[in-house]
């Protein structure tokens, strides 16, 4: 019996709509296994290794600590600088702060350097690629509107220019280059616009700078509004504001929770890389024996050796340990990579990527490099465990592998070693300088 031409129609119909309906299906997998990773940072702000319950510190962080045991704890990275301004250049930039003259913190609206929208920053790279980009909370790489984030080619900014900024009073921020008041603490501020960025884009490659005020001073906590203050010196490093700063970093760690957990909530958390780190070392506010030498403003390692965690479900290995001497300025080679952007990527960087060592647990490679804080604090230098600090006729040698303190100089007993590590300083600070 021949099937009529109705029903031939119908079995063509019926089956070309399950393979339709098919297609739908996996359509969805195939471009999210497609999709480029996001990139989400999380910069915390003059927070020590010693402040931190994942370095054995006296604060108790419950989400960092989590997020550490679910990737990889860094127990030698390093920021290029130990203060704000000239980390966050060479952390945006690839390349070291001294090429861009900014060597010292740009202090207020009276201070005209910046660092130039011609200058280019990991966002740019993300921005013209296709990724959406934004930047929330502190910015500090100059106050002139030319100097905005929004023309370093981040989509968003919601936040402050300078380099402190009350918790609570806020009518100084910027939104993109307007200047408005945005009412809340700044921490939850940061961490709820970040929440709704990835939320908006959650369909959609992203890169996301989460740049927290915490725990910078002035030492605010959520109950310290302008209504309820009493008369007290807020940017003390005192017994007085201790517990303050406890908590603000107690809730600076919940909303690093809330940002991950966000991510697990909409299916990114496998498609994302979250690197969390600070910008220098402590403040000393510690009750307890710290765990380095020196702290912010600092060339010991504590100014500049900080906590640093990176997390990605699937990606990088749940409870790996890195001791790799990796700096600030690796992350943009790191993440261009990672997201399969390298081929844009400048040629002139200083920093050199770490994507194998951290998505492959494989050896990073050993170099020199050079701390600059001059000329207040000279320039320090570290050749694997040497470290070298100097500043006119003061010269300082000590070995990390035995004195992770820097209590001892060992200058006159390694003469060889001195000569060879004071020659490379003298040659950085002749080639690498603005403009170079």
């Amino acid at each position: 019996m021949t099937a009529s031409p109705n029903t031939s129609l119908k079995k063509q119909i019926s089956s070309s709509s399950f393979l339709f309906a098919l297609l739908l299906l996996v359509a969805p997998l195939t471009s999210y296994a497609e999709r480029r990773p996001n990139i989400i940072v999380i910069l915390a702000d003059d927070l020590g290794c010693g402040d931190l319950s994942l370095y054995n510190g006296w604060v108790k962080t419950p989400r960092i600590d989590k997020m550490a045991r679910e990737g990889m704890n860094f127990t030698d990275f390093h920021t290029n600088s130990s203060v704000c301004s000239p980390t966050r250049t060479a952390f945006l930039t690839g390349r070291y702060q001294q090429r861009y003259g900014i060597v010292d913190v740009i202090v207020g609206a009276k201070d005209t350097r910046g660092l130039l929208p011609s200058v280019p920053t990991i966002p740019r790279a993300f921005k013209d690629k296709g990724y959406q980009t934004a930047i929330f909370g502190k910015w500090h790489l100059g106050h002139a509107d030319k100097y905005n984030p929004i023309h370093h080619g981040f989509d968003e900014y919601i936040g402050f220019l300078n380099g402190g900024s009350d918790y609570h009073v806020h009518n100084q921020w910027k939104v993109g280059l307007k200047t408005q008041d945005v009412p809340g603490y700044s921490t939850d501020l940061i961490t709820n616009n970040s929440v709704d960025f990835i939320k908006r884009n959650k369909d959609k490659p992203f890169f996301l700078y989460v740049s927290h005020a915490a725990v910078h001073n002035p030492y605010q906590t959520p109950a310290d509004k302008p209504e309820t203050r009493t008369k007290r010196r807020w940017n003390r490093v005192n017994e007085s504001n201790r517990p303050r700063y406890k908590i603000i970093l107690e809730e600076m760690d919940k909303g690093v929770g809330e940002i991950l957990d966000t991510l697990v909530e909409l299916g990114l958390d496998k498609n994302t890389l979250v690197f969390f780190f600070s910008d220098n070392g402590d403040v000393k506010m510690s009750p307890q024996e710290r765990p380095y030498r020196g702290g912010k403003f600092s060339q010991f390692e504590g100014g500049h050796r900080v906590p640093a965690i990176a997390w990605w479900p699937g990606k990088v290995k749940a409870g790996s340990e890195s001791d790799a001497f990796i700096i600030g300025m690796d992350l943009f080679p790191t993440f261009t990579e990672i997201a399969g952007l390298s081929d844009s990527n400048p040629d002139n960087l200083d920093g050199i990527s770490a994507k194998a060592h951290i998505l492959e647990q494989k050896a990073f490679p050993q170099r020199d490099i050079f701390f600059g804080y001059e000329p207040k604090l000279g320039t320090a230098m570290r050749r694997g465990d040497w470290k070298m600090i100097v500043k006119e006729n003061d010269i300082q040698l000590y070995d990390l592998k035995n004195d992770l303190k820097e209590t001892t100089n060992v200058a006159s007993k390694h003469p060889h070693k001195a000569e060879q590590m004071h020659k490379a300083i003298k040659d950085f600070k002749i080639t690498v300088i603005e403009g170079s």
